[in-house]
C-alpha cells in the first residue's frame, strides 16, 4: 500500500508547479461541495420485472431436456433482460431460501453433478475409440443448468435449484454492480450450494466484479468477506492500485465509490488520483469516495496538501474543509481557461455586451459543460436573444433561448424565456396565416413587459377588427343595393293607369 500512497504523492508532486503557476493566474475558484456518496439501499421490484422473471422461470421448469450434454436452447432466460431484473430476482431469491429444504437440494444437486459427469466420461470414452480426431474446442464442458433439468425427479426442490441457478445466470449475464452484489447475496444464502458455479461467474465477469468484491469484504457473515478475499485474489485485483486497473469508466467509477463505502483509508492515495480526472463520471465518484472515507484519511489529505501548495494546512481546518481545498487546487488547475471565460463573460454581462458575453460563456461550456455556475450564464442568453428578435433572427433568438432554458432550468429567468419562446412561435404561425392569440396572450401572462408579443397580438386583433369593419361594409352594401333593387321593382309595379293607356295608343 505504501508504494502506492508514494506514487501518488509524487505524481501530485511532479503537477505541483502547474497548480501552483494557474493559481497565479486563474480568478478565485468557489469552494466545491463534497459530493455525497447514494448509499444502497433495497429496491421494490417493478410489476412488469416480477412478472418477467416468473415468465422465464416457468418457461424453464416446463424446458424437456434428453439428457446432461443435450443442447438446450436457454437464451429465453436472458434475452432482452437488463438491470430492471436484479430487484426482482433479490426478491425472488429470498422467497426460495426460505422455502428451500438445504439437505434435500444439496443430495439432489450431487446426483445432478454424477450423471452429468457420468455422461462427460460416457461422450470422452467414446470419442477416444473414435477414429476421427475430436477437436478440443467441440468437446462438451458440462453445464450443471442443464444437468439439474436433466433429471427425472420434478418437485419443489427441484424447481428451487434450477431457479436458483438459473437466476446465477441472469445476474451474470446483466454483469453490472447491482447484479453482482446480488450474486454475493446468493452465496450469503445458499453457501456451498453454490460456490463453484458462483466462482465461474466472477472469474467471467472479471473487472465488473470488482466493486461489489470490495463492499463483500465488509459483509456482516465472516463466510462472505472470506470468500470475497478469494475471489479478489483470484482475479489479481487484491491492493487499491491493481483494483483501479481497468479500462472501464463505469466499473472504475463503481470501483472507487466501493471504497468509500467500506472507507478505505488504504486506498485514499488512489482515490486522490482520480479526484482531479478530466472524465466527469470518475472525477464525481472520486470525489464521492473521499467524502464518505471523512475524517480517518485526515492525515493523508494535509500530506496531499503540502504536497501540492508547499505549506501545511491551516490548523483551524477539518477534514472538511481540507477536502474542499484539495478540490479547489484540483478545479483551479483544471478550469483555469474555464473561469478566464467565465470571468470575460460576466464582465461583457455587466456592460450588456450580450454577444460577447454569450461567446465567452460559450468558450467556457465548451471546455466545462456541466460547469457549476452556468446558472448564472442564463441572463446573457436572454439578452442576446432579445436583441436577435429586434434584428429579426428568430432562428438564432430560440437557440439562444433554449439555451438559457438548459442552463437554468429553475432560474427566476425562465418566465421570461419561456415568453420569449412562445412569441417566436406565435410569430411563425402568424407568418404561415395560421394565427393563435391564445400563444400571444400565455407569452403575455408569463412576461408583461414582452413588448414584441404585446405588439404582435395588438396588430392581430386591428386585423380581425378591419376584417369585421369590412365585412360588416360589405353587407351594409349588399343589403342597400337590395333594398335599391326592390325599390325600383315595387315603383315598376305602381305606374299611373293613364300612363299606361297613352303608352298603348
Amino acid at each position: 500500500m505504501r508504494i502506492f500512497v508514494l506514487l501518488f504523492f509524487a505524481v501530485v508532486l511532479a503537477t505541483a508547479p502547474a497548480h501552483a503557476e494557474a493559481s497565479k493566474h486563474a480568478p478565485e475558484v468557489p469552494l466545491p461541495p463534497i459530493p455525497k456518496l447514494t448509499p444502497i439501499e433495497k429496491v421494490s421490484p417493478e410489476a412488469e420485472a416480477v412478472q418477467s422473471l416468473e415468465s422465464r422461470l416457468d418457461q424453464l421448469a416446463s424446458t424437456e431436456v434428453d439428457g446432461p450434454l443435450a443442447e438446450v436452447d436457454l437464451e429465453f432466460l436472458t434475452a432482452d433482460l437488463d438491470v430492471a431484473i436484479v430487484p426482482a430476482i433479490a426478491q425472488r431469491l429470498g422467497e426460495v431460501k426460505d422455502e428451500l429444504d438445504g439437505n434435500a437440494a444439496s443430495h439432489l444437486l450431487d446426483k445432478a453433478r454424477e450423471r452429468g459427469q457420468d455422461a462427460l466420461d460416457e461422450w470422452k470414452k467414446k470419442n477416444k475409440k473414435s477414429k476421427d480426431k475430436v477437436d478440443k474446442k467441440d468437446e462438451p464442458q458440462g453445464d450443471w443448468l442443464v444437468f439439474i433439468l436433466s433429471l427425472d425427479k420434478r418437485g419443489d426442490t427441484w424447481r428451487h435449484l434450477a431457479e436458483i441457478y438459473a437466476m446465477i445466470r441472469m445476474l451474470t449475464h446483466v454483469g453490472k454492480a447491482p447484479a453482482v452484489r446480488e450474486l454475493v447475496t446468493c452465496y450469503s444464502h445458499f453457501g456451498e450450494l453454490v460456490r463453484i458455479d458462483l466462482q465461474r461467474a466472477i472469474e467471467k465477469l472479471g473487472d465488473k466484479a470488482i466493486a461489489a468484491l470490495i463492499e463483500a469484504k465488509q459483509h456482516d457473515a465472516q463466510k462472505v468477506r472470506s470468500w470475497a478475499q478469494r475471489q479478489l485474489e483470484g482475479l489479481g485485483r487484491v491492493t487499491p492500485g491493481e483494483s483501479v486497473s481497468t479500462t472501464d469508466a463505469e466499473v472504475l467509477a463503481d470501483v472507487l465509490r466501493a471504497f468509500g463505502r467500506v472507507r478505505d483509508v488504504e486506498a485514499t492515495g488512489v482515490i486522490l488520483s482520480f479526484a482531479n480526472s478530466d472524465r466527469v463520471q470518475l472525477r464525481i465518484a472520486a470525489r464521492e469516495a473521499i467524502g464518505a472515507i471523512g475524517e480517518p484519511a485526515e492525515w493523508l489529505l494535509k500530506d496531499a496538501y503540502e504536497t501540492m501548495t508547499g505549506t501545511r494546512p491551516p490548523k483551524p481546518w477539518d477534514y472538511r474543509r481540507l477536502t474542499r481545498e484539495i478540490f479547489r487546487l484540483h478545479d483551479r488547475a483544471r478550469l483555469a481557461k474555464v473561469y478566464d471565460f467565465v470571468e470575460s463573460g460576466n464582465k461583457a454581462l455587466a456592460g450588456k455586451r450580450y454577444a460577447d458575453a454569450t461567446a465567452a460563456f460559450d468558450k467556457a461550456l465548451a471546455h466545462a459543460p456541466l460547469f457549476e455556475g452556468r446558472a448564472a450564464m442564463a441572463p446573457a442568453y436572454l439578452g442576446r436573444a432579445d436583441e436577435l428578435i429586434a434584428e429579426g433572427k428568430h432562428d438564432e433568438a430560440a437557440v439562444a433561448l433554449r439555451k438559457a432554458l438548459r442552463l437554468a432550468p429553475e432560474s427566476k429567468e425562465r418566465p421570461k424565456i419561456e415568453s420569449r419562446l412562445l412569441f417566436l412561435e406565435g410569430k411563425a404561425l402568424a407568418e404561415k396565416g395560421t394565427p393563435d392569440r391564445f400563444v400571444l396572450k400565455r407569452a403575455l401572462e408569463l412576461d408583461p413587459d414582452n413588448k414584441e408579443a404585446k405588439a404582435l397580438l395588438d396588430s392581430l386583433d386591428e386585423q380581425a377588427h378591419d376584417r369585421i369593419s369590412n365585412r360588416s361594409r360589405y353587407v351594409a352594401a349588399i343589403v342597400i343595393g337590395l333594398l335599391a333593387i326592390g325599390a325600383m321593382i315595387l315603383l315598376y309595379r305602381r305606374r299611373p293607369p293613364k300612363l299606361e293607356e297613352k303608352k298603348a295608343s
